[in-house]
């Protein structure tokens, strides 16, 4: 009788344990994948959407905006440049003087750049885009992410307009297509409408030098650069 009494005492007091153990070796197993997570380098993710056909959309143009930095015409067929003559939107419009799509911009490559004008990091990266645009290596589309075009407006006559086109995503839902949870992000665009680079977070002098310029410098020798960084973005409102 004895003899059974303590088997049981001792099959109860396992159970107790095993009651406690298990929670214990979850958080633990929760806390190092946590930890693995934290330390990696968020630059050696890659991102699902490169090498992806890029979301289509046809968006209202910015109207009103400042002239444009580094405006000129490309055409698809040579490629070539020419500051102040008319911008990409001559050959965006799609069908409509309002509308921008993302079919008309086929045929180069262009980078698209998320930004808003409530948003710091944007205001970080933009001395990097304003000399990318001076350069005039690569079209430049900005899309104005949940912003007041006014307010758009007035932060582009302040700080400098780099864009050769800009379209209004008000409500984000464009941006929720590209996979975007904060700005900015630039996405590289090859001349097929496919995705060849992202970037999560603020154009940085090393980041445009190392990564974005060699990115486009590999299109333009019809090679195709994959990858993607992300330093920390800006959280939309």
């Amino acid at each position: 009788m004895k003899k059974k009494r303590a088997k049981a005492k001792k099959k109860k007091s396992g159970l107790f344990s095993l009651r406690y153990l298990l929670p214990a070796g979850f958080f633990l197993a929760l806390s190092v994948f946590l930890l693995l997570g934290l330390n990696r380098n968020p630059n050696e993710i890659p991102s699902p959407l490169i090498g992806k056909a890029a979301p289509e959309y046809a968006l209202p143009r910015l109207a009103d905006a400042p002239a444009s930095i580094g405006r000129r015409a490309l055409t698809p067929d040579n490629g070539n440049t020419s500051a102040g003559q008319a911008g990409a939107g001559a050959d965006a419009k799609g069908g409509n003087d309002n509308l921008v799509s993302s079919q008309a911009l086929r045929g180069q490559p262009y980078l698209l750049n998320v930004w808003a004008s409530w948003c710091m990091p944007c205001l970080q990266e933009h001395p990097q885009m304003v000399a990318l645009a001076q350069s005039h290596r690569i079209r430049i589309v900005g899309m104005n992410y949940k912003d007041q075009p006014a307010d758009a407006r007035r932060w582009l006559a302040r700080n400098g307009n780099p864009y050769d086109e800009i379209v209004v995503d008000a409500q984000g839902r464009t941006a929720i297509d590209f996979g975007v949870y904060g700005v900015p992000e630039t996405f590289l665009i090859d001349a097929e409408g496919r995705i060849r680079y992202k970037l999560t977070g603020a154009l940085s002098i090393q980041t445009l030098q190392d990564q974005l310029l060699p990115a486009i410098a590999a299109l333009e020798n019809n090679g195709q650069p994959s990858g993607s960084t992300s330093p920390r973005p800006n959280p939309a409102p």
